[in-house]
């Protein structure tokens, strides 16, 4: 309710609304938490700018990257989407980012797979400029995480990723930083892998042209063709 009551509240009424707020982050009992954490994307977007930085922008890396609780660091990520799309580009590189790239470090694989989840949000409230700085080695870290599930949630955003990339920095990213990993996971042993990177390789094509798809991305559609699997292959 703190969303609704808030937008309808005179100054007095909303600063205590937002030192409420912080109480409920700061509280005990893990299940408060995670409802207040997975509020904390909603009410930022109802914040002013100021308030939003001196109130709100602190829980971002607390709830995200500090909480013993990996339920609850993984509902920060969804709201570092909010705050991306809400704060300036000069906010979102000193207070966003080092938290996303905690996230694709967090020890539990449920934050990691939160993260895989949602990266292309991510990019899409960010600026081109920012992907291809900050996002794109996230993303590949996320493509090469140890767990499978993590691994499949990447693979699964791969067309939208790339075809989101800054036009003129797209193939050579693709070309440079996402095939090689690509080359490696067609060849991998986890069939859900294999299955999400199957559904989606196609679409490398056209943002690749010709030449490229003919040299680079038809070996490794004839790899998933001959895949001993039908739910890869079929793909």
């Amino acid at each position: 309710l703190f969303s609704v009551i808030y937008q309808h509240s005179p100054s007095a009424v909303r600063a205590d609304l937002r030192q409420l707020f912080r109480q409920l982050c700061n509280d005990d009992t893990p299940m408060v938490r995670r409802a207040a954490a997975n509020r904390l994307g909603e009410f930022a977007r109802c914040l002013e700018l100021e308030s939003l930085r001196t109130d709100l922008l602190p829980l971002l890396p607390q709830l995200t990257q500090q909480d013993d609780q990996d339920s609850v660091r993984l509902l920060g990520v969804n709201a570092c989407v909010d705050f991306a799309e809400v704060l300036p580009t000069e906010d979102v590189l000193t207070h966003v980012i080092p938290v996303i790239r905690g996230a694709a470090e967090d020890k539990s694989w449920r934050v990691r797979y939160q993260l895989a989840d949602h990266i292309t949000d991510l990019q899409a409230a960010v600026k081109p400029q920012i992907t291809s700085q900050h996002l794109v080695d996230v993303y590949q870290s996320l493509l090469k995480d140890p767990e499978g599930e993590v691994r499949a949630a990447a693979a699964g955003k791969l067309k939208t990723f790339a075809a989101a990339l800054a036009p003129e920095t797209r193939e050579t990213v693709i070309m440079k930083n996402l095939l090689p990993i690509i080359r490696e996971m067609v060849s991998e042993t986890n069939l859900q892998v294999k299955t999400a990177l199957a559904g989606v390789m196609m679409a490398l094509a056209p943002l690749l042209g010709k030449e490229n798809t003919l040299e680079h991305l038809l070996p490794l559609f004839l790899v998933q063709l001959k895949d001993e699997n039908p739910d890869v292959s079929h793909s």
